[in-house]
């Protein structure tokens, strides 16, 4: 072995330590946060760490659950909102990409570029006005105004639709066409099938999205019972301020669904990325 297959092989296992060594420091917060979740409220100061709960309890969990107003229903709002947002997004990007991507129409280019442009404008510039459309729909404090602004789709998701439509050749199109295939039958039976990689993460981002909006339930809702669970876990924690433990459990709650879904989709989201050309 010469010594630049050496040299490169050396800073090759660094580089990897590194980054493991990384991955394994940002682990760590989650690592506490469960460990803490099973803790009582008199163990959590302990020095050092004890990571494995000397005696370890659910009464943190059964707190989350009893109540009035338990997870279970902000877990079911925050489920509708996410669902009805991913119905609007799948069906909005996907069509809207399509169009872009292979359909040609006077001024496409142009008007994509004027849907691109609505992603430089900050959200904070459109609160008012929206939430003054909102009040005058009669959308306040009603669940409608944490789906609706998503349903209808996003700059984002249009444009990571189209690029990955853009991929997908020509010709399946055009042997489609001389079957007698129409634009929703190519659609849905070739374009669809061929960047399921792309639609996996394009749902995998807006659930993100919309499962963590904090923002929005802070602006619209106003009753407990419709709650979703990022502005139900902040008001559980100003409740429960000396109760680490149960906050603990909150997050853990709250995040548990999105870690899964990660596991499942991340192959999706890197074959997508390096197939639409997104970098950074």
């Amino acid at each position: 072995m010469t010594f630049k297959q050496i040299r490169t092989r050396a800073l090759n296992i660094m580089v990897s330590a590194l980054i493991w060594g990384g991955g394994i420091l940002c682990i760590f917060p989650f690592l506490w946060m469960i460990s803490t979740s099973f803790k009582g409220v008199n163990d959590v100061y302990t020095f050092p760490i004890e990571w494995i709960p000397p005696r370890p309890t659910i009464a943190a969990y059964t707190k989350l659950f009893a109540g009035e107003f338990s997870f279970i229903t902000f877990y079911r709002n925050s489920v509708f909102v996410s669902a009805m947002a991913l119905v609007g997004t799948f069906f909005s990007c996907t069509l809207a990409g399509y169009a872009y991507a292979k359909i040609n129409f006077t001024g496409r280019d142009k008007l994509f570029l004027v849907k691109l442009s609505t992603t430089m404008i900050p959200g904070m510039v459109t609160m008012l006005p929206t939430f003054i459309i909102y009040r005058a729909l009669g959308l306040v404090n009603s669940l409608t105004a944490l789906w609706l602004p998503l349903f209808f789709g996003g700059a984002f998701g249009v444009m990571l639709m189209r690029q990955a439509m853009i991929a997908v050749p020509n010709e399946l199109m055009e042997s489609a066409k001389i079957d007698g295939a129409s634009h929703p039958i190519i659609y849905w039976r070739i374009m669809l099938p061929c960047v399921k990689p792309s639609i996996a993460t394009l749902l995998f981002m807006y659930f993100l999205w919309t499962w963590n909006d904090y923002e929005r339930p802070l602006l619209y809702i106003q009753s407990r019972a419709l709650f979703t669970l990022p502005f139900a876990v902040k008001y559980f924690s100003n409740e429960q301020a000396s109760n680490v433990p149960a906050i603990m459990a909150a997050n853990v709650v709250s995040i548990c669904v999105i870690i899964v879904l990660f596991f499942f989709c991340q192959k999706y989201f890197v074959q997508s990325v390096v197939n639409s050309g997104i970098k950074g």
